[in-house]
Formats: C-alpha cells, sequence, structure tokens
C-alpha cells in the first residue's frame, strides 16, 4: 500500500473530511486533496505531524513496512530493467555470432590446411589425401563441425526462448 492509500484509509478510519485533516495539520484541504490523487506528498517536516496526528510510524504511513513487502517498481525502474535485458540478448547474440564465426573460420583452414598436405596424383589428375598423414586434421574438422552445430542449436533455442 502507497502513501496515498493509506493516507486516505487512515483518514477514513478516523472519520476526518479532508478539511478536518488539513486544519489538524495545519495545510489547505487542496494540499491533502492533491496527497490523496497521488499528484503531490508531504515534505520531509510534515511526515511526523501526519504521523502524530494517527499515531503511526514513518514506515507505516509510508508503506515501507506493510508485511515486509517493498513498494511497486516504478516506470524508470522497468525502463531499466527492459534495458537492461536487452543488452544482455544483444551481448549474447555477440557473443555467440563470434563463436560461430571462429568456429567456422577454423573449419575452413583445418580443411584447407588438409587439402594442401594432400598428394595430387598426376597420373590419375586426382587429389589424394593420405589418412594417415591428416588424421589429426579430420579429427579437428569433425570436432570443429559438432561444436558449430551445437552453437548453432543453443543460439536458435534462445532466439526462441526471448520470443
Amino acid at each position: 500500500m502507497n502513501f496515498r492509500e493509506k493516507l486516505i484509509q487512515l483518514r477514513d478510519g478516523r472519520n476526518l473530511s479532508q478539511q478536518e485533516l488539513a486544519d489538524l495539520l495545519g495545510v489547505s484541504r487542496q494540499t491533502v486533496v492533491r496527497w490523496e490523487a497521488g499528484k503531490s506528498v508531504p515534505s520531509v517536516n510534515q511526515i511526523p505531524d501526519i504521523c502524530s496526528a494517527f499515531g503511526v510510524d514513518a514506515d507505516t504511513l509510508l508503506g515501507i513496512s506493510d508485511s515486509g513487502s517493498e513498494k511497486p517498481p516504478s516506470d524508470v525502474d522497468r525502463e531499466n530493467e527492459k534495458r537492461k535485458a536487452k543488452q544482455v540478448k544483444l551481448t549474447t547474440l555477440i557473443v555467440f555470432g563470434v563463436l560461430i564465426a571462429a568456429a567456422v573460420a577454423g573449419l575452413i583452414v583445418t580443411i584447407c590446411y588438409a587439402v594442401k598436405d594432400g598428394a595430387y596424383d598426376t597420373s590419375s589428375t586426382v587429389w589424394i589425401v593420405s589418412i594417415p598423414q591428416n588424421t589429426p586434421m579430420i579429427v579437428l574438422s569433425v570436432v570443429l563441425t559438432v561444436f558449430i552445430v551445437l552453437l548453432v542449436v543453443f543460439f536458435i533455442r534462445i532466439i526462441r526462448k526471448w520470443k
């Protein structure tokens, strides 16, 4: 419960009109109307007067200690949370993009190196890739391919989760 709701509840509980409350606090009725409408709040100097008029502490009056609950987030807080969420999403997409690009570049370099080490048979005009000699390159190519596939799958799952 926020301040304006608490003030209305306390005033109604004491069967006071807005004018009676205003007279009790030494302010105008319009001031009480603005407080209850949520258009303004009392000054720091007025809070103790209001608390003593109703016999409550400032935490209760301001809605800070309502059953241990916190006051709801403001529009500014919500906008900041949205902005942070967008930044996290963008950072995640960039990281996945860089990882995928690095893995694809590594796979291309590995395949080019494996083919470069292959022997060219002039009699049959074909490239022969010697398996025993290039086994590490083939294994690396397979590992990089699996890594790329996993990155792409996770990337797609994250994008679908955000929709």
